[in-house]
């Protein structure tokens, strides 16, 4: 039986979530966040050595779409980031519905903006955990 390994990202204009599961436990971890440049642009010198060390199989990457089911501004700068990880690593990425994850995060986390002790990072790996833990459960992976 081959392990395969797998990276969830919950991606963001300003950070961008990490979280890493395999094939034999099936359970995601959150492992990092990425803060992006100052311009918007997405870090891909932080997330390459991420990506690098880790040897995955597969990306997950949440999809943020609205209530409705309908697609958003951040639907599309999400999809962009899977084709940029693919035409990168050349590395499959598959799509999951995120709607809710950050709130979920921080609902666990019983985080609040206003807390003077806050990370926003801590929110951001916890919602690419839940991805990631949302496409193991709801998917079947050899």
């Amino acid at each position: 039986m081959t392990v395969k390994t797998y990276l969830g990202f919950d991606v963001g204009t300003k950070r961008t979530g990490i979280a890493i599961a395999n094939s034999l436990t099936s359970h995601a971890s959150g492992i990092d966040t990425v803060l992006h440049h100052k311009d918007g642009s997405t870090n891909w010198e932080h997330l390459d050595l991420i990506i690098d060390q880790h040897k995955a199989d597969a990306f997950i990457v949440g999809l943020p779409l609205d209530k409705e089911n309908k697609e958003q501004e951040m639907t599309f700068i999400a999809k962009s980031f899977g084709r940029k990880l693919t035409k990168r690593f050349n590395i499959e990425v598959f799509f999951i519905d995120e709607y809710l994850s950050s709130s979920e995060a921080k609902k666990q986390l019983k985080w609040h903006y206003a807390h003077k002790n806050a990370d926003r990072g801590d929110v951001d790996k916890r919602s690419a955990e839940l991805i990631l833990q949302t496409w193991l459960n709801e998917t079947t992976h050899d």
